[in-house]
């Protein structure tokens, strides 16, 4: 199963993302050079992440135009534009941006020097024209919001000096902007798109070779043999597969439709109502932008743009993402005791015995791992890791990737990196205007000053921030605009670099499970065939936890690993605190509980989770109580029935 086409089929084909004609069901021919043109992509940088690049203008250059091809080539302009083929137009387009990469790379021997010593015509003309065609992509593939996001900052550097509260600059000339933001390191061709060029598309490309070995079916059927009898043993499987999954993927809305498939029916069959059960999915695909050893895009971008080796945010990012999964089966679980919602008929799971003849094909997985952790760098890493793909499934004959599949792996990893190598353009543009203005200085100095230089209120805006661009944004852009707003303002407080960044890569994963605007929500509402309000609510709720988590990043060790006694006491008393949250929120711990037991049990949670000797003891004993309470109440009623 195609996982960008899945995401495709659940978010533009139902009208649930984007605000352009949707996505084109191309004719043979058509559909035929679109394969060829993203094989000859993928092989193209799967060669250059081997054998080095012929040109740093030529890797980001071809990585943009083939990135905007395939945008044009899938997705229409509106619902008039041919469904079939390209139109008239699409080819222009991409004629124009031919011709505005070759420029690029022919005259990026120049550029340095004609920098900041007059803007030329053709400069501005080709600058414009590539700023208005990446607005054009994201709109195609994403909707409204995130170009209306860059025409905004557009607008904020051509007329700066009519903006208020301090926001104010002197203004540059359409020239000037143009200039910046098409040849400058900062701009639509800089940082950004390296980064979606060098890391994000070749781990997009070893996801789509584990999913068409199977990889990705084993992960479903191994948690399904591992969890399926027990009460709530469909929904903890959700849990098992997203975390698997997301290893790999990266991406929540890829989780929610490849696993959600399967595991969205069977809870609605084994009596979940359908909004729960496409909120588990959310609330569990959500997770695999936070496992490592592959968390998505936002974190290559964390690790670039903190100048953080990605091994060390592999290693600090593990435990987080563990004790995420841990609350969101613990609310689960404490959910199905509650309703009295059984397991699965052994006749139904997947034998362990046929699980166990494709579980070889899991292998790349901790391969990937022993890679990354002997310091390999993480783009030849995944390549190894794809060359490994192909020959573990040759372990058995029935599961080996011949030809076919390993171009249809080609294929698919390209048309996938066009999910978040669309906005790559528009990226470019949020980070070269705000270069350009200083925008983020402004910022910080305003967030510092509402919070009053209090850290804690500091911590609880961002938040809020991330809650309302969340609301709009996918993580990728979220976590940008969070950090070019907010961890300025962080570090500016004291609060270490890397932790910043931490704290805006979860904010801005919440964006998943935040309505109205939720994507893996209302991807999961469509399998679910449930209320999309209802279920992003209920998604935020199971991963209510993604919201605790910036605070423990600030007061706790749980970012210093190391095997200390802080670290330890403080996983410890996590593991505890996410059994508080979780009964304080479904209302049930052995039965349903007080308002004096769910009272104390939310003060537990909150205590645990507070770093300190005297807390947690208090923390401890508040959750004994309870549990003594009920077990006795409970004891009393046995002799009764």
């Amino acid at each position: 199963m195609s996982i960008f086409g899945n995401i495709v089929k659940y978010l533009q084909d139902e009208g649930l993302l984007g605000e352009g004609g949707g996505k084109r069901k191309l004719d043979k021919g058509f559909d035929l050079a679109l394969k060829v043109f993203s094989a000859v992509y993928s092989l193209y940088f799967l060669y250059t992440t081997f054998f080095g690049l012929v040109s740093q203008e030529t890797h980001v250059g071809f990585y943009f135009l083939g990135t905007f091809v395939i945008s044009f080539a899938l997705f229409r302009f509106g619902h008039r534009s041919p469904a079939g083929r390209p139109s008239v137009f699409d080819f222009l387009y991409m004629l124009v941006m031919t011709g505005i990469i070759i420029y690029y790379i022919v005259e990026f021997p120049t550029l340095a020097e004609r920098m900041g010593s007059g803007v030329s015509t053709v400069d501005a003309v080709l600058g414009w024209g590539i700023i208005l065609l990446s607005l054009e992509m994201a709109r195609r593939t994403v909707g409204n919001i995130i170009p209306s996001i860059g025409l905004v900052l557009l607008i904020y550097a051509y007329f700066g000096p009519y903006f208020p509260l301090g926001l104010g600059h002197s203004g540059f000339s359409l020239e000037r902007i143009a200039e910046s933001l098409f040849l400058s390191g900062d701009g639509i061709l800089g940082t950004m798109t390296n980064i979606f060029a060098s890391y994000i598309l070749i781990f997009v490309i070893l996801g789509a070779f584990m999913e068409v070995s199977g990889c990705g079916k084993v992960f479903v059927d191994l948690a399904y043999a591992i969890t399926g009898r027990v009460t709530g043993g469909p929904a903890l499987a959700s849990v098992i597969t997203s975390a698997l999954f997301g290893t790999v993927s990266g991406s929540a809305v890829a989780n929610v439709v490849v696993d959600g498939v399967y595991t969205i029916p069977l809870m609605k069959r084994m009596g979940y109502k359908p909004h729960f059960a496409g909120a588990v999915e959310a609330a569990t695909s959500t997770g695999g932008q936070l496992m490592p050893p592959v968390m998505g895009a936002a974190a290559f971008l964390l690790a670039e743009i903190s100048g953080t080796p990605y091994i060390t945010v592999i290693k600090i990012a593990a435990i987080p993402a563990i004790l995420y999964y841990a609350s969101v089966a613990v609310i689960i679980r404490l959910e199905a005791v509650k309703q009295n919602l059984q397991g699965l008929p052994a006749s139904e799971l997947p034998k362990f015995g046929d699980v166990a003849r494709r579980i070889h094909l899991l292998l790349p997985v901790p391969i990937l791992i022993v890679l990354l952790a002997f310091d390999m760098t993480p783009f030849i890493a995944a390549f190894y890791t794809i060359g490994l793909t192909i020959a573990v499934s040759w372990l058995r004959k029935e599961t080996g990737m011949g030809p076919a599949k390993i171009v249809e792996a080609l294929y698919e990893g390209a048309r996938g990196a066009v999910s978040v190598g669309s906005i790559v353009g528009v990226l470019g543009i949020v980070m070269g205007v705000c270069s350009l203005t200083g925008l983020p200085n402004y910022f910080s100095q305003f967030v510092v000053y509402l919070s009053g230089g209090h850290l804690f209120l500091l911590v609880l805006l961002v938040i809020v921030s991330g809650l309302f661009v969340g609301m709009g944004l996918p993580t990728t852009p979220s976590y940008v605009i969070l950090v070019i707003l907010g961890v300025p303002a962080m570090v500016k407080m004291g609060v270490e670099p890397l932790t910043a960044h931490m704290i805006a890569l979860w904010v801005a994963v919440q964006s998943n499970v935040t309505p109205p605007v939720a994507l893996a929500a209302i991807a999961a509402s469509a399998i679910a065939k449930s209320d999309p309000w209802k279920t992003g609510w209920e998604a935020c709720r199971l991963a209510s936890w993604i919201y605790l988590m910036p605070f423990l990043f600030i007061y706790t060790s749980i970012l210093k690993v190391g095997w200390n006694f802080d670290f330890i006491t403080t996983v410890i008393a996590s593991c505890f605190a996410l059994v508080s949250w979780g009964g304080a929120l479904t209302g049930y711990l052995f039965r349903k509980t007080t308002i004096f037991e769910r009272g104390a049990l939310f003060v537990s949670s909150l205590l645990l989770l507070h770093e300190g000797l005297i807390t947690d003891a208090i923390g401890y004993v508040l959750l004994a109580l309870v549990i003594v309470i009920q077990k006795a109440s409970l004891a009393k009623q046995a002799p009764a029935a």
